[in-house]
């Protein structure tokens, strides 16, 4: 028997920011490539910013959730933008119950001023 992904990303580039369109489990089998993947987009020369895109994700757990975290401070540390939207219901009680769903969603970007 073959093992289906758990998860899977495709990247939509709008300029000089990204959308990262993830679908499936975000758990601890995938947290450490998840996060590694999105910041990898943050890294990109050029890049503003990266939305996670997570409509499609039908799991999230703590470890996935640290991943999302982790590519929120490597944007903070950058002076980039990094952003959640889309969260399902159950998605979205896990971040609200992490006290992190103002800080990821759209409704709270946080993108660097010109200085």
């Amino acid at each position: 028997m073959t093992d289906l992904p758990i998860w899977r990303s495709q990247v939509h580039d709008q300029g000089d920011s990204r959308t990262v369109t993830i679908s499936g489990e975000l758990d601890l089998t995938v947290a450490g490539d998840l996060r590694q993947m999105l910041i990898a987009q943050l890294d990109r020369a050029g890049t503003t910013g990266v939305n996670a895109e997570l409509s499609a994700v039908t799991f999230l757990d703590s470890a996935g959730l640290g991943a999302l975290i982790g590519a929120f401070q490597h944007a903070d540390q950058l002076g980039r933008g990094f952003t959640v939207s889309g969260p399902v219901q159950g998605v979205q009680r896990v971040m609200q119950i992490a006290g992190v769903y103002d800080l990821l969603t759209v409704g709270d970007v946080r993108r660097s001023q010109p200085g």
